[in-house]
């Protein structure tokens, strides 16, 4: 079977059962099945091409402790997004909540981004990373939504118009399940004002944006003193945003990455 640029469900679908059968049944073949050559690997954890990837997977495979649950799934034309939380993740000594985008070409995927953070316990408002939400609905108004959270990341979090922030949130229907932070705008706007200050280069830089229905993932590459690929996640109802989901992803330095493309 192959796909043109639209794949939608069936993309979905085949991205989790890829990665399902790397950490779940720790099948090491499922690299010739699901991929293709040219395959450009983001995570800076993963080395390039299927070579890098089959190194991957065979590293997951010597576990007998993987596993991956899957909470959300986004398609946006050749590209799909999983939201998951991963068991025996390669580097990390006990659960993982991670962000990975494939983009496929002809029924493989060809191409792979990917951050990940260690599971925290639930944050100050009683919420985990994952918990929440997953249906897609709203599919007709996918546009809209991605264009108010790329508004969004624009005023609030590059040029600091926190004065502009309920322009897209309500206060009082705003809920976050980042790790160090709860409900509420005035903990959103805590945050963005500890690491971007105003009148200094931007701090916080979007990269792309993935968009199907109520969800909108937007990638950010953040230039902190330790330097990060952060991946947020939006849920759009009724033209606000309400909920928001994120992997703050470290980038090793240029020594330690195991291939030499761009994280975001």
């Amino acid at each position: 079977m192959t796909f043109g640029v639209f794949c939608h469900g069936d993309c979905g679908a085949m991205a989790r059962q890829a990665m399902m059968s790397i950490f779940s049944d720790r099948d090491r073949s499922v690299v010739d099945r699901y991929f293709a050559e040219p395959f450009i690997q983001h995570d800076p954890n993963v080395g390039d091409g299927l070579a890098g990837l089959r190194t991957f997977a065979a590293e997951v495979a010597k576990s007998p402790t993987t596993n991956i649950t899957v909470y959300r799934t986004v398609v946006d034309n050749d590209i799909v997004m999983l939201h998951s939380k991963y068991e025996g993740m390669p580097g990390f000594s006990g659960p993982v909540i991670a962000f990975d985008l494939f983009r496929f070409k002809n029924g493989k995927i060809i191409e792979h981004w990917g951050g990940q953070e260690a599971e925290a316990g639930l944050n100050l408002s009683g919420r985990s990373q994952v918990d929440g939400p997953t249906e897609v609905v709203d599919r007709d108004k996918t546009e809209a939504n991605r264009t108010l959270v790329r508004s969004f990341k624009q005023v609030v979090t590059v040029d600091l118009r926190f004065d502009r922030v309920n322009d897209f949130i309500d206060d009082d229907r705003y809920f976050q399940h980042a790790s160090k932070v709860g409900d509420g705008i005035a903990r959103l706007k805590s945050r963005v004002s500890g690491v971007a200050k105003p009148d200094t280069a931007p701090v916080l830089i979007p990269r792309r944006y993935v968009a199907e229905g109520n969800f909108v993932l937007a990638v950010v590459e953040a230039r902190t003193e330790n330097p990060t690929t952060n991946y947020d996640l939006f849920r759009v109802e009724n033209g606000r945003i309400v909920e928001h989901w994120d992997v703050l992803s470290a980038i090793p330095a240029l020594d330690r990455r195991k291939n030499e493309n761009e994280p975001f």
